[in-house]
């Protein structure tokens, strides 16, 4: 495993060293680190992180909006990183985790308000369908009737057209 500087990642990563610092301060928790004889040294292996993240700068991506991005991407948390978050950044992280959450929710709410109403506009045409099923029955079933009383009538001319047929000939 390669470990690098600051200055080295920096000139990886293609930013000024300032810059670099912010990025390992603000998402510390995604940047693989190690210390050796009270130095900090940097894996390579956060070399793809902080690229995401100059990538994200690059697009004009906010920090939280990085940080969001960042929670939902396949970069793991470094659990041992964590270890060294003071209690003002916990809580910045904290309240800036529960805005998310509550735009999260917020968006949630909306949807399901959106869906509600598409199954009640679906529910209409249902009973819209469901009508116009009945009246295709009743119309079948008047149909039926009037083949029935059309084949009856058939029956009952025959009967006169033969009945008229035998008084001819009788006479």
């Amino acid at each position: 495993m390669e470990f690098l500087s600051k200055e080295s990642l920096s000139h990886i990563i293609g930013v000024q060293k300032n810059t670099l610092e912010q990025w390992i301060e603000d998402f510390d928790v995604y940047i693989p680190k190690t210390k050796l004889n009270k130095v900090t040294y940097y894996r390579s292996d956060g070399i793809e992180v902080l690229k995401f993240i100059k990538e994200c700068s690059d697009q004009d991506y906010e920090r939280q909006q990085i940080r969001e991005m960042l929670a939902t991407s396949t970069f793991p948390v470094r659990l041992d990183n964590m270890k060294g978050i003071t209690q003002q950044s916990h809580d910045e992280s904290y309240k800036e985790n529960v805005v998310t959450m509550m735009q999260t929710i917020g968006k949630v709410v909306s949807n399901v308000e959106h869906q509600q109403q598409l199954v009640e506009i679906i529910k209409e045409k249902q009973q819209n369908q469901n009508k116009l099923l009945r009246d295709i029955k009743k119309q079948t079933d008047e149909i039926s009737h009037l083949k029935q009383e059309v084949n009856t009538l058939k029956q009952q001319l025959a009967s006169v057209i033969n009945y008229g047929l035998k008084r001819k000939a009788r006479q």
